[in-house]
């Protein structure tokens, strides 16, 4: 009975176009690419308006039922599963770029806004926003920036920390919450910036247990198409540790990151590509196991990017600061990947 009256109301809120609780679709949204064991919903509803949201958020604490966010279907640990069943909420229908702000370095998104759509929107202005390394381009932006991944593959820590700007969530009670300007009725973004905007971060990495997020203004920076790249190998992980510490200590270059052989050869095989589902059986690829055996085991990456103004000169001193410490701690700096031909592009490209 539990069941029926929340299938009622939801067909009230959107419509029976919108509901669906046929086997064949729940068990598609019972798994994702982890190995998290699968787990049914009861019902998956695809809202397209945030009043739609409020509303079957509203039921669900009225009658207790577990409702999930869920955006681009990609996720790597079990996010979006439904622990307990529940409402599963496929928000990829509410996908609106909401604003692109020039002159304060911004854009406005909605949670089913792909990193390829919104790319592509940027681009056209040349302005590009913070992308991990390797991201899908189907992949949600917000879902992403929730779950930490920019944070990681940030320049520095505290630069991921705060590419996220103003929020609007809807809270576990179906009422609307907004952070940073939105919160005292000014617009988004704004001139200040992220200033009084710091309570969002209760929101990234929970995984939509504290509440909804429907809008998020992100920082974009111009898209500077000179850049340099640059690789240094190493034998042990442990060799890495004071190169990488020294580096990024004088701030050279806007990416630093390692890579192990593994992953290299994953990159440049051409027949290695990312499942759709997990888990699979292993593939035997030739050029794989020959790539592995060619690469270093371990390399680090440091690529420089130009600045909007006098970007060869930004590079220029970088680089001169980047072979001044290779040179003070008796490493080799490469500009090409022996064994690796094309490396460099696909991690211009990137």
């Amino acid at each position: 009975m539990h069941m029926d009256t929340v299938k009622q109301t939801l067909l009230d809120i959107a419509g029976r176009e919108r509901i669906c609780d046929e086997r064949e679709t729940l068990r598609a949204y019972s798994r994702d690419q982890s190995f998290s064991p699968a787990r049914m919903p009861d019902f998956v509803v695809f809202p397209e308006t945030v009043d739609e949201i409020q509303r079957i958020v509203r039921l669900a604490n009225a009658t207790r039922t577990p409702v999930i966010p869920y955006s681009s279907g990609l996720n790597f640990h079990g996010a979006a599963l439904p622990d307990h069943g529940g409402i599963i909420l496929n928000l990829s229908r509410i996908n609106r770029i909401l604003e692109l702000n020039e002159a304060n370095l911004f854009v406005i998104i909605e949670p089913g806004v792909t990193y390829a759509q919104l790319q592509q929107k940027l681009m056209e202005k040349n302005y590009r926003v913070m992308i991990p390394f390797g991201a899908a381009p189907a992949r949600s932006v917000l879902s992403s920036y929730l779950e930490r991944d920019p944070v990681m593959a940030a320049a520095s820590f505290e630069y991921g920390n705060y590419l996220i700007l103003d929020t609007e969530l809807v809270l576990p009670d179906g009422e609307i919450f907004r952070t940073g300007l939105w919160a005292s009725g000014g617009k988004a973004g704004g001139a200040l910036g992220p200033v009084r905007n710091d309570v969002f971060r209760l929101w990234t990495g929970a995984q939509g247990t504290l509440g909804i997020m429907t809008k998020m203004a992100l920082h974009i920076n111009p898209f500077i198409r000179q850049r340099k790249v640059f690789f240094i190998s190493f034998h042990e992980l442990a060799e890495a540790v004071e190169p990488v510490k020294t580096i990024q200590r004088r701030q050279i270059g806007t990416e630093c990151f390692l890579l192990n052989r593994f992953n290299m050869a994953a990159l440049l095989s051409s027949e290695w590509t990312v499942p759709d589902h997990f888990p699979v059986r292993p593939g035997p690829s030739q050029s794989f196991e020959t790539l592995k055996a060619l690469l270093p085991p371990w390399l680090l990456t440091i690529c420089i990017n130009g600045s909007p103004r006098h970007p060869e000169e930004k590079i220029a001193y970088e680089e001169r600061a980047l072979r001044e410490t290779c040179a003070s701690l008796n490493i080799e700096l490469m500009d090409r990947l022996p064994g690796a031909h094309g490396f460099d592009r696909i991690i211009l490209e990137e």
